[in-house]
Order: C-alpha cells, then structure tokens, then sequence
C-alpha cells in the first residue's frame, strides 16, 4: 500500500493551526522533526515543548482530495505552496522510518522496554522471566518514548528501586511510560499531567500492558484539588520534567512522600543539578546519574 506524505516547513507558533487543518482533512499520522539539532526536554506540566524551526509531516492515504487539502492550507498561508512538499510513500518505507525510533532495551535486569507490535512474538516470551517484566510502547512518541537520556535514567532507577506493594507519584506522566514501569514492578501508582491526551495515553498505555486497576490518572486541577489528601503518602515520587517547575515544586514533593521516601528527579542538565538539589534541602542526594548532558538525582526524604 502506498501514502501520500505532506511535508510542510514551520515555526513554532504555527504549528497548532496547521496540524488542525491536517487532521481534520484526515490525516492518519503526524509527527514533527527539527530542521536543526535543538534541545527540546519531556514537557513539564502546563509546557508544550517544540522546536523553533519544525517540519510537520502528514500522512495520508492515496486516494485524499489533493485540491480540497491544498485550499484549507492556502487560507492559512497563500504562499504555503513554497514551503510544502508532497510525496508518494511505499508502507514499507513508512515502517522503516517508524523502526528509527524504536526502543528495545533492558533495564536494571528486571524491565524490557518492547514495541507494541512484538508482544505476543517469541523474541518477546523470550525476554521475559518470573523477575523480569516486558514494558510495551508504541514507537515513534515524541515524548516518553524511552529514547531520552531523561527517560532511560528513570527506568534504570525504578527497576533496580521499585518494590511491590509501594505508592508511587509520577509526576508529568506523559506516555505513562515511567507509571507503567513501576506499577508492573508491582507499585501502585498515581500519573499527573496537564495534558488530557497525556492522560488518555497514558490509560491506554496501561490497559495495553494489563496494569490500567494500578494506575490511577488525575488531571493537574484534579492534583491539586486532591494533594493534601496525600500529605506523607508515596513511598516514591518521580518527576522527569524540567529544573525550574521541579524547583517550584519542593513543597510539595517533600509534603507528600513518606519519611524516608524517595525522590526521583530528571530532566534536568548537568549544569542544573547542583541548583536543584540545593532547593531540597529536606532530601539527602546520592551521587548524579549522568547521560551526555543530562542529570538524573534520586534521593530520600530526611525530615
């Protein structure tokens, strides 16, 4: 089968209303890729992350109304015939650029991090043991995918720290990929987000894996309705985000774990590590987990 791939160069503060204009042409597919190697972290609550200089790319099935398509984004943009690229696609090279961002790896020795479409293959029932459980994601999500060093810090420390029966917050929830990690490690686990379609993958996600009755899912305004009924409650809050809301945040972090809880804090550089561990100083920090330029800092709750 072949597609129709809409290729149209962006800045940022157009991207919402050319992405509507798509979708609502019938679009089967988004995704978005820098024109340049800029930095862009796992969204904080309230942040949509993007590039400054972006290309959208659609696709379509063969048979979509080129003229109709063309005049929803010419009244967008009547030049937007020099910025746009159509292209014809064979489905195999769609699967292979889509296996460009699959993630398959192992962590702490007892979590498999696994596309969707190998759950029930045999390299899957291989890779799984009585100790080790398989994490399955679809590939391609721009955030919480497990291709950021941030994430795969994250896992690395929920499975080789998650025990069962424990609460766990993670906060900034995303795909759920960090939720999910720890609620089939055995945690039960409370997901935040602002976003609602971070929260609706995030269900999804979790009834793929057959953990959806150990993660519980609260909106940001559903959060703070409800966290001081959390007061001194989790055993462990993970939070891979960005440095200024996690510093914003020190209250309430250290409110509601445990004494003697732990703190799971990333998306974070190095360079800010140091600024926020001095923001809790109700936390005794280990040494930094490091990746490229990235920090990972977990620490307990002293008072």
């Amino acid at each position: 089968m072949s597609w129709l791939q809409i290729t149209v160069a962006l800045h940022t503060q157009e991207a919402q209303a050319f992405e509507d204009v798509l979708v609502n042409a019938g679009a089967v597919a988004i995704t978005y890729e820098s024109h340049a190697d800029e930095v862009v972290l796992e969204p904080a609550p309230g942040a949509i992350p993007m590039w400054q200089q972006i290309s959208l790319v659609a696709l379509f099935s063969v048979d979509t109304n080129l003229a109709g398509l063309n005049e929803s984004l010419r009244a967008l943009d009547p030049q937007v015939h020099e910025r746009l690229e159509i292209d014809f696609i064979a489905e195999e090279d769609w699967q292979r650029r889509l296996s460009n961002h699959t993630v398959r790896a192992q962590f702490g020795g007892k979590l498999w991090l696994l596309p969707k479409s190998e759950q029930n293959s045999a390299t899957a029932s291989q890779q799984q043991t009585p100790a080790t459980k398989a994490l399955y994601l679809e590939p391609g999500l721009a955030f919480g995918s497990g291709s950021h060093p941030t994430t795969r810090m994250c896992l690395e420390w929920l499975a080789q720290h998650t025990k069962a029966q424990q609460s766990v917050l993670d906060f900034g929830c995303g795909s759920g990929i960090l939720a999910i990690a720890a609620a089939l490690l055995g945690a039960t686990v409370v997901a935040v987000d602002h976003d609602p379609q971070a929260l609706l993958a995030t269900r999804e996600n979790a009834e793929f894996n057959a953990i959806g009755d150990r993660v519980q899912t609260l909106s940001l305004e559903q959060w703070q309705a409800q966290k001081d009924e959390y007061k001194d409650h989790f055993d462990v809050v993970v939070a891979n985000i960005l440095a200024a809301p996690i510093i914003e945040l020190e209250p309430t972090f250290c409110d509601i774990l445990q004494p003697g809880g732990e703190l799971v804090l990333s998306g974070i550089l190095q360079s800010q590590a140091p600024q926020v561990m001095d923001a809790y100083p109700r936390v005794a920090f280990e040494s930094p987990s490091l990746e490229a330029e990235w920090a990972c800092l977990s620490g307990r709750l002293t008072v």
